[in-house]
């Protein structure tokens, strides 16, 4: 079957439904979507009141868009299966939009529906009709595959339709569609048969002429590296990964945004920063750059490179990029495909063609890598260990204390940025969706994004009628995450939102707040500035989050959520531990912990 081409086969849906939003939700049913994550809004009532007659799926409340659509977002990055959310009209788009771009620089496959009204179409129950906007489509364009708007009911199966299979579509990202409040009240009189397509695509791989072309790269020179960033959103791409750093003796360096490969194995070799080449081994002479794309003014510290990516245009693999895209466009081959059965296809060729001196070859280079991999973590270890018992209270130490307790039904989600460095090379990973980061740099997304995670391995069950609504429950036991997060991530985030989101329907998050009092990653820039004139002076109004510092154990606690505060390295052992206890007994909790302030002790000179 070609490329694309799709089985001659499919079903026919029946549905009968009482108005256009409770079609809707059967829909959601058909499709097996488990949650629903969303705000309340005048925009959605009939959705909302089927809702309370169909489940699943299950309605996650939320107190603000942006939060709903990012735990979307991180249901479907650890599920591998579409998040859904629902927002109301204009005004709900709007908050959600830094979502949407976290969405898209995720590779993340989140439907987002949002409710709409317009000017002059009465809504049949009598609601009046407001929250207008001509552009509505428009603020959510840039960052999703696909907008659209239902304009009737005959056409909305297939307009949802199209949402979900562009959203899982490679490269897989966001897709946005209205639903206008009249159709969702409008009374449906007949009975309606949808042909859903059952589709069968293939991979996107290379032909063996450019396959060997990399083989025949690689096995040319002396020290090749594998250079890594999105592939570990697709489980597949880890194992197929890591056959393929061994069949060539080729080490990895992770810019860590999913967990792209193990700790564990000898060939990894660390981590490179979000931005630029920083980690990269020295003696590297070529690059192998798997859905890594850069900023267009970072070259390459080496002249051959191979680019392999699912994302032609390098949007979404960019660490902190946008809508320009990466500027890796002079590599020496260039390979736009699917990843996983594109490594797996490169491994089972070179397995075929390699000779007995290149075989040696290979394994003498593997047996470098591991050397080098072993001396690499060894000292990463004992100075975080050393940091610990100095009582140093900093990523370090506390990655350290946090692998101590580290189990593997635990997912981490991480949107701190100061100490991340330390955080990662402490807290070992082995395998694939165990780790979601923020490749957008959106301060915040973190904060829904961990109730999602929590979610992906949940199911809404045991439904039964009880004269007019349905009740079921959602499963407990499974994944509990940690979600590692500044003071001024939590903020932005909207962390009560999420306090009282874990808290009301018992989500398994642990929240690890590294509270110093500031926007700490801003710091180095205005140390950086052109006059100094901040740093000089003592002037850090533009950072402080301090005089008061933000008290997160008490906020925790307002939303009867287990919470402690550490303020040094054996307290914090102390109250990570008993946190996770209580998210494995099926409940929240927060760990506040207390870190120095970046600018030093001395309080800003301007209040």
């Amino acid at each position: 079957m070609g490329m694309g081409m799709s089985k001659n086969s499919s079903k026919r849906v029946v549905f009968k439904a009482k108005t256009g939003g409770h079609w809707f939700v059967q829909l959601l049913r058909d499709r097996d979507v488990q949650f629903v994550f969303g705000t309340t809004g005048a925009g959605m009532p009939d959705i909302q009141d089927a809702m309370v007659v169909v489940k699943p799926p299950k309605w996650i409340q939320g107190l603000h868009e942006f939060v709903s659509v990012s735990a979307a977002m991180g249901y479907a990055l650890a599920s591998g299966r579409p998040g859904v959310a629902l927002i109301d009209r204009v005004v709900g788009t709007q908050n959600a939009v830094g979502a949407l771009y976290a969405s898209s620089l995720n590779f993340a496959p989140v439907i987002v529906f949002a409710s709409e009204n317009v000017p002059g179409v009465p809504i049949p129950t009598g609601e009046p009709e407001y929250h207008y906007h001509s552009g509505m489509l428009g603020l959510a364009t840039t960052w999703v595959k696909w907008a659209s708007r239902v304009e009737s009911l005959e056409s909305m199966p297939y307009d949802f339709l199209r949402a979900f299979q562009l959203a899982l579509s490679e490269p897989k990202g966001p897709t946005f569609l209205t639903l206008r409040q009249d159709l969702m009240a409008q009374p449906v009189e007949r009975a309606f048969r949808v042909r859903e397509p059952s589709r069968e695509e293939a991979p996107r791989v290379p032909d063996d002429r450019v396959a060997r072309r990399v083989i025949d790269a690689i096995l040319s020179h002396e020290k090749p590296c594998v250079l890594v960033s999105h592939a570990g959103r697709d489980p597949a791409s880890v194992g197929e990964l890591v056959k393929f750093a061994h069949t060539f003796g080729v080490g990895v360096v992770e810019r860590r945004v999913f967990m792209n490969y193990p700790m564990g194995d000898s060939h990894h070799l660390g981590f490179a920063r979000g931005i630029g080449f920083d980690g990269v081994p020295e003696g590297v002479d070529m690059l192998i750059m798997v859905e890594a794309g850069v900023l267009p003014h970072q070259e390459p510290p080496v002249d051959d490179f191979v680019d392999i990516s699912a994302d032609p245009y390098h949007r979404q693999d960019v660490y902190e990029g946008g809508d320009y895209g990466g500027g890796v466009d002079w590599s020496t081959i260039r390979i736009v495909c699917d990843t996983a059965p594109t490594m797996a296809k490169l491994t089972k060729l070179a397995e075929d063609v390699l000779s007995t001196s290149e075989r040696e070859q290979i394994s003498d280079r593997s047996s470098k890598i591991a050397s080098e991999h072993a001396q690499r973590y060894g000292k990463w270890w004992e100075e975080s260990r050393e940091r610990f018992e100095r009582g140093v209270l900093d990523g370090y130490s506390i990655g350290y204390a946090m692998n101590k307790h580290w189990r593997g039904s635990i997912a981490w989600v991480n949107g701190a940025i100061t100490p991340r460095d330390g955080l990662l090379k402490n807290i070992v990973l082995n395998d694939p969706q165990t780790y979601f980061g923020n490749p957008s740099g959106h301060l915040g997304v973190s904060v829904g994004m961990a109730y999602g995670v929590a979610l992906a391995d949940k199911a809404y069950v045991g439904v039964e009628e009880y004269g007019g609504y349905a009740l079921g429950r959602i499963t407990g036991g499974g994944r509990v995450a940690v979600c590692t997060l500044g003071d001024g991530e939590a903020m932005f985030g909207n962390i009560g939102s999420a306090l009282w989101t874990v808290s009301h329907y018992s989500i398994p998050v642990v929240y690890v707040v590294l509270n110093n009092a500031c926007w700490a990653v801003e710091w180095p820039p205005i140390e950086r500035s052109s006059q100094h004139w901040a740093k000089q002076a003592g002037d850090y109004e533009f950072l402080d989050l301090d005089a008061p510092r933000i008290g997160f154990a008490k906020l925790a606690e307002a939303f009867n959520v287990h919470s402690a505060t550490a303020t040094t390295t054996e307290d914090f052992e102390k109250v990570f531990q008993e946190a996770l206890r209580v998210a494995q007994n099926g409940r929240p909790a927060l760990v506040d912990v207390h870190l120095p302030k970046a600018t030093g002790p001395t309080p800003s000179v301007v209040p």
